[in-house]
C-alpha cells in the first residue's frame, strides 16, 4: 500500500536517488548537490505557507516525491499552487503513484483556497506531458525560462 505523507528531515537520504533520477531525465539539468539538501529542506520547512513536499511511502521506502510552491498573484488572489518537482522511482512507475501524488497536491491546493494548480515540463519530455494531461492538466500557458550560471 502506498501512503502519501508530508516529507520529514529523515527522508532526505531516501529522496537522493529520486532526485538523481529526475536530474537524469532533465535536458538542462544542474549538478545535483546532495550536501545542500538539508539547507534547502530547512528553508522550505521554515515557510510551510509557501512550500510543501510530499512523499509516496511504501513500507518505509520513499518511492515518489512531489514538491509544491504556493504563491499569490494579482489575477489569482486566492493563489496558485505550482508543482516544482514530481518524480516516481523508475521501478515503481505505471502503478498509479504519480497520480496519487497529483491528487494529494490538488487536495492540498484546494484546502488552502488556491485558484489553480500549474506544472511546467520540458518541451522534449513528452512522457511527462502525456501523464499530466491524463491527470487533467491542459496546455494553457507558455512558460519561458532563463537560467543563470
Amino acid at each position: 500500500m502506498t501512503l502519501i505523507r508530508v516529507m520529514n528531515i529523515e527522508d532526505l537520504q531516501k529522496i537522493q536517488p529520486l532526485i538523481g533520477q529526475l536530474a537524469e531525465s532533465v535536458a538542462n539539468s544542474h549538478e545535483t548537490r546532495f550536501e545542500q539538501f538539508t539547507e534547502v529542506f530547512t528553508h522550505m520547512a521554515d515557510y510551510p505557507e509557501m512550500y510543501l513536499n510530499l512523499v509516496a511511502d511504501q513500507e518505509g521506502e520513499v518511492v515518489g516525491l512531489i514538491s509544491l510552491l504556493f504563491y499569490r498573484v494579482w489575477f489569482h488572489p486566492g493563489g496558485t499552487a505550482l508543482i516544482n518537482e514530481l518524480i516516481v522511482d523508475r521501478r515503481y512507475r505505471s502503478q498509479g503513484i504519480g497520480a496519487l501524488l497529483i491528487d494529494a497536491a490538488i487536495k492540498e491546493a484546494r484546502s488552502r483556497g488556491m485558484d489553480e494548480i500549474e506544472v511546467g515540463t520540458e518541451q522534449e519530455n513528452l512522457g511527462a506531458q502525456r501523464f499530466y494531461r491524463r491527470c487533467g492538466f491542459t496546455e494553457t500557458y507558455l512558460l519561458l525560462g532563463m537560467e543563470f550560471e
